[in-house]
């Protein structure tokens, strides 16, 4: 049953993952090793750094130095695999049905400029995974057999904070933009965790390359508790601690190339940001 969804979801898309998909996923893997290493040292050395490294602020209060930012979000997601098909064939539905499921991301940020807001260059990666039940061929029955689709987007952006207001006046309120190009790897298997083969000679896995622009808008909590916000910043070296919502449009439909699988989606994420 999985072979007939991965037949129906990747026919003309994959002709098999070939050298050069599977070396792109060796290089993105190794993306993901570096994210994950730079995240571990930098929160390793954040007491030290805002111990070695303490200024004065406004009204005589110390703050440390401020050049990253942490996320950590969440959000509902659909990938628009049907789009590609113009209404005739809508094979993602007729498997997963059309709910949508939790899309987990983690994003660290380097902030190249703090004048007049703060631009930096951010790393992302997220995790996305449902399962569905296939259908009997010719009766379009749901059976016992499962199928999963699992996702693994990789982002790289560039992003605009307008925090100029925070740092000069102490307004918590923080408007932001994104825009950036990413890369998606995916895959299906049965309930056995293989991936089947597409008889037409595809395979149920691959990548795609999409472009994302994203708005949002962050209230800094620093306000709820001043005190503890700045004994956080001194005795760890977070800066800011924000709540977030952000909707964004991640267009993962190949670049404009033919026989790409689409798996992007117009969806809307919240979570936390760490300034550090």
């Amino acid at each position: 049953m999985t072979r007939g969804m991965t037949c129906r979801m990747t026919r003309g898309h994959i002709r098999g993952t070939g050298g050069r998909a599977r070396h792109a996923h060796v290089l993105l893997l190794r993306m993901v090793g570096l994210l994950a290493t730079a995240t571990v040292v930098a929160v390793v050395s954040l007491p030290m750094m805002a111990q070695a490294q303490v200024i004065q602020g406004q009204n005589d209060r110390y703050k440390s130095p401020q050049h990253f930012a942490l996320e950590l979000r969440f959000g509902p997601y659909k990938p628009d695999i049907d789009s590609e098909f113009g209404g005739q064939r809508t094979p993602y539905q007729d498997f997963f049905g059309s709910g949508n499921h939790l899309m987990t991301q983690m994003e660290f940020d380097y902030q190249v400029i703090r004048h007049a807001g703060s631009l930096g260059v951010g790393l992302g990666v997220g995790y996305f995974s449902e399962s569905g039940h296939n259908r009997a061929a010719g009766t379009g029955d749901l059976t016992a057999d499962t199928s999963s689709l699992k996702l693994i987007p990789f982002s790289l952006s560039a992003v605009y904070r307008f925090d100029l207001a925070l740092e000069r006046w102490g307004v918590p309120v923080v408007p932001y933009g994104k825009l950036g190009l990413d890369y998606a790897i995916w895959s299906i298997s049965n309930g056995n965790g293989d991936v089947p083969d597409d008889p037409a000679g595809g395979v149920g896995r691959g990548g795609t390359w999409g472009w994302h622009a994203a708005v949002g808008l962050s209230l800094v909590l620093d306000f709820l508790d001043p005190a503890a916000a700045h004994q956080f910043d001194v005795e760890s070296g977070v800066n800011h601690t924000h709540l977030f919502v952000e909707l964004g449009r991640w267009d993962i439909s190949g670049l404009g190339g033919a026989n790409k699988l689409h798996v992007g989606d117009t969806t809307w994420l919240t979570g936390l940001l760490f300034e550090f």
